[in-house]
């Protein structure tokens, strides 16, 4: 027999209080304004108007990138396997910014910020996932004592690479993402400017284990940053089960959480929300922390 699925619901009254918001058209003090927005270059065609505001000019600069098609043909997970129906990091990266994008509407955040990290976000990842990576990384090390993170070199094809005067906050938010290590709380550190951020980026490059010290400076990035965790976590689920790699669900455990896609997309949502609605940190519940954590391992 079938397992009964499980879908959390937002507590009634935090529903009231979200609609009841967004009816007073309520601003969240901690969400990042797009007068904010900071370029390394003042340039007049980079000025923000009504029909390209601020970030959308960012989205528009990443899917207009010569790198940005090439997420295309880099398969998720599973590699060197004929089956159109497993993840590509085109897929991937639009699920990010699915979720994200929802899970910021609910918080009252900067939408079109999240969507512009989002869709950056793994513009330099390698083919063949992290296990690429890794041996990229160890090519590089060796030719220059450098570090090869994919993070890094996503904000370096769009800051250096290629120069599009993207900004500092989507800059920021993609360098920061790290979606291998997973937090119960992100609390944004203020980045001052490009001074701070070109720091950032030293210590993802000149440390080995730099990338663990980067936190985003606006909440927008930690939405995408634990929203990556989220959108692999149960696809890659999926993913097992389509290939043969695993038999089914039953393969994994059930918890609070659920264990497939929508089930987790939706509860860790759900948990979040809960936790974090009108506050300056995006914070989840310690025992779906613990199992959110858990599952990763488990994956």
């Amino acid at each position: 027999m079938e397992r009964k699925r499980k879908y959390d619901r937002l507590p009634a009254e935090l529903e009231q209080r979200i609609l009841q918001d967004r009816q007073a058209h309520a601003e969240n003090p901690f969400a990042c304004r797009d007068e904010d927005c900071l370029r390394r270059q003042k340039l007049e065609k980079d000025q923000a108007t009504l029909v390209r505001p601020a970030f959308v000019r960012d989205i528009e600069k990443i899917v207009n990138t010569p790198y940005y098609p090439r997420y295309a043909d880099k398969t998720q997970v599973f590699s060197l396997k004929k089956n159109d129906d497993i993840s590509r990091r085109f897929f991937h990266v639009q699920l990010v910014a699915r979720i994200a994008k929802n899970l910021g509407r609910l918080l009252n955040l900067n939408l079109d910020l999240i969507e512009a990290i989002a869709l950056g976000h793994d513009m330099g990842h390698t083919p063949f996932g992290h296990a690429g990576e890794k041996i990229l990384g160890g090519l590089y090390h060796g030719q220059t004592g450098r570090y090869f993170n994919h993070n890094i070199q996503s904000a370096r094809i769009l800051d250096t690479i290629f120069s599009v005067n993207a900004s500092l906050q989507t800059l920021d938010g993609i360098i920061c993402h790290n979606g291998e290590t997973e937090q119960e709380k992100y609390y944004p550190q203020p980045c001052r400017g490009f001074e701070d951020f070109d720091e950032k980026m030293r210590l993802g490059l000149c440390e080995e284990k730099g990338i663990l010290k980067l936190v985003p400076c606006t909440l927008e990035g930690c939405v995408v940053r634990i929203s990556d965790i989220i959108a692999y976590l149960g696809k890659d689920r999926q993913d097992a089960i389509k290939i043969g790699a695993v038999s089914g669900y039953d393969r994994f455990e059930d918890g609070l959480i659920g264990s497939t896609n929508a089930e987790i997309i939706n509860n860790v949502t759900v948990n979040l929300v809960e936790n974090s609605y009108g506050k300056n940190a995006l914070i989840m519940s310690p025992d779906y922390y613990r199992e959110f954590s858990e599952m990763k391992k488990e994956n």
